[in-house]
């Protein structure tokens, strides 16, 4: 029997002294192992002696002691036993009843303190409420929008000041989630929305460990190694800042900032150092890593409207034209703000969806100013009102135009209706035809001379057996379908002569020869949720707007990466090319309207041995 015991002993003998009691204490707190011995003890003598309290365990009570301060702990847990006449004191061998009190005191204190630090590796007997984690733990500084805590008990609501245990998942849902995790040195990793983390347990000797399950972070590492695992694929920093995003678990995208950045792919293989400039992309054994030199990053526009903006395109001109669903702006870069036209009636309400024709002669607007679902068509610019379609959608990309406006696609609706596509007469309001496909109608696009419907078919829960399916748009006939054997199937674009249909996905995008029904070329290596796509004009350049606020642009004859812009740290709403495909206007959320320069063709690096 050690000191511990013994000291348990007397105090449950009712022999313990003052100083006796202290050194019992201290000797608890420093050691794990004799603080269950002893609570062991004590709770097998009250059970002999048949004690029962009336203190509560249950929510209520945790959720008081949790909300005072560390230091008043104690003095409640007294205040709950001393309100309580302790039942069969009389026959108790006690030969102190105030040493009775400090034993109950004692014990419920213990006890309390093991079940508020039930997460933690080494219980504490008395936590203090919203202390730093542990080393190997993060805790959550941000929260914004929706954030959940999926683990063992379930799904809750994140929080800030959360600490996040190896057990749980951390999930970002929706556009608008971002959650920061800061580790005790500082070290963070920022989660991007519709992303999923996992914080691994690790001991003091090891780094901290991210497990990135899906979308993309953003490490900040400022001393102690962090390596954050995706796929194939680890990144290591001691020092320095990088991005990872990945669309599943069999690919990797690094975007080194600044530091001392590693890939590693497994044990076997040496890390590669990737430099800032540069970037890496890991998809599976065959590809194990390929380092590409970053194209060139633009984060200032040419120039930019202060307009939370739906949609926006170019004139012929060279003005831009952007509207939300209860206004609009026509203004020339390099021009003072022009200020917005309201559109008639006047209404207070923005609507969920706008979409410009390729010609900006028409727009369809989705209101919600009332209880009345209605999509609007109006002329520009004079605004007038050319028709009226009896729903609405919830999402832009359930809804396109014809290029002339004369129809309007929809998809999407109650879950009954979720794999149903309609066409529209705008004139009219009737509707033209209504199609059912085998899954779900996630996007739409309108062939640019508007005699075909593209409509991207999805299984949203686990399938990749996707397809592309295009309607003629007068008949609703079946035209034909691309398989496209990827995961949901997230926006389309046609080229301007209709030969080329660009699909894009989590992490892809295909480019389709539609005369031919061939795919001719898939661009990977971006690992981002593409939310529109734009060729421009002469069908040269291809510009893809992602999830996570920038556009991505290629050459379409080379399929070089050419540019990569920063339009905003939200969704891509929209993006257009000018008339001569020099510029490139995009819309995000929070950000507004810009306009920027589209980068040149990047020079072919010479040959060393020509």
């Amino acid at each position: 029997m050690n000191h511990t015991d013994e000291l348990t002993d007397r105090l449950i003998d009712g022999t313990l002294t003052g100083a006796e009691a202290v050194e019992l204490h201290d000797l608890l707190a420093d050691d794990p192992g004799a603080r269950t011995r002893h609570l062991a003890a004590v709770r097998l003598e009250l059970v002999l002696r048949g004690l029962r309290s009336a203190f509560d365990f249950a929510e209520p009570t945790v959720a008081k002691i949790e909300s005072d301060r560390a230091e008043r702990t104690t003095t409640v847990v007294m205040a709950e036993l001393a309100n309580l006449p302790p039942p069969g004191t009389e026959r108790l061998p006690f030969r102190n009843r105030r040493m009775w009190l400090a034993l109950a005191a004692l014990t419920a204190a213990v006890l309390v303190g093991l079940w508020l630090a039930r997460p933690a590796p080494a219980p504490a007997p008395v936590p203090t409420p919203r202390a730093h984690p542990a080393p190997d733990l993060a805790r959550l500084t941000t929260v914004t929008g929706s954030v959940e805590i999926v683990g063992p008990g379930g799904t809750s609501v994140a929080r800030a000041d959360q600490t996040l245990s190896p057990d749980q998942t951390l999930r970002t849902v929706g556009e608008e989630s971002v959650a920061v995790l800061e580790f005790a040195d500082r070290t963070r990793v920022e989660v991007q929305s519709d992303t999923a983390v996992r914080v691994l347990p690790t001991d003091g000797a090891d780094p901290r460990k991210v497990l990135l399950l899906e979308g993309r972070v953003t490490a900040v590492a400022t001393g102690r190694r962090i390596v954050v695992g995706a796929g194939t694929a680890e990144v290591e920093a001691s020092r320095g800042s990088f991005s990872l995003c990945s669309s599943g678990p069999g690919s990797v995208r690094v975007e080194p900032v600044d530091g001392d950045v590693r890939v590693v792919r497994g044990a076997p293989a040496d890390p590669v150092i990737v430099g800032p400039g540069r970037a890496a992309f890991v998809r599976d054994e065959q590809t194990p890593v390929r380092i590409e030199a970053s194209a060139r990053i633009d984060s200032t526009p040419r120039d930019r409207l202060n307009f939370m903006a739906l949609d926006a395109g170019f004139t012929p001109d060279g003005e831009v034209w952007a509207v939300s669903a209860k206004q609009w702006a026509r203004w020339r870069p390099g021009t003072p703000d022009p200020g917005r036209i309201a559109f008639p009636p006047k209404i207070h309400n923005d609507g969920l969806a706008s979409w410009l024709t390729p010609d900006l002669r028409a727009v369809a607007l989705c209101r919600i100013d009332d209880k009345e679902e209605r999509i609007v068509i109006r002329a520009l610019p004079s605004g007038e009102e050319r028709g009226r379609v009896p729903v609405r959608v919830s999402e832009p990309r359930f809804l396109c135009v014809g290029p002339d406006a004369s129809w309007v696609a929809t998809a999407g609706g109650p879950k009954s209706q979720n794999r149903h596509v309609r066409v529209w007469n705008t004139n009219t309001g009737e509707e033209r035809f209504v199609r059912e496909v085998n899954n779900t109608a996630y996007c739409l696009a309108a062939s640019p001379d508007g005699k075909w419907l593209a409509v991207g078919v999805s299984d949203l829960g686990k399938g990749t057996d996707n397809a592309v399916v295009v309607f003629d748009a007068a008949t609703g006939d079946r035209v034909f379908e691309l398989p496209t054997r990827r995961k949901a199937v997230t926006t389309l674009a046609f080229t301007a002569d209709c030969k080329y249909l660009a699909a894009g996905f989590n992490g892809a995008i295909q480019i389709w020869d539609v005369p031919d029904r061939k795919l001719v070329k898939t661009l990977e290596g971006f690992e981002r949720v593409v939310t529109r796509l734009a060729f421009d004009p002469q069908g040269k350049v291809l510009a893809a707007g992602t999830q996570d606020g920038q556009v991505w642009v290629w050459s379409a004859d080379t399929w070089n990466r050419r540019q990569v812009l920063e339009a905003g740290t939200r969704g891509v709403r929209s993006v257009a090319f000018s008339a001569d495909g020099k510029f490139l206007v995009t819309t995000t959320n929070k950000v507004g309207v810009a306009v920027w320069e589209v980068a040149p063709e990047p020079a072919k690096a010479p040959d060393p041995d020509a």
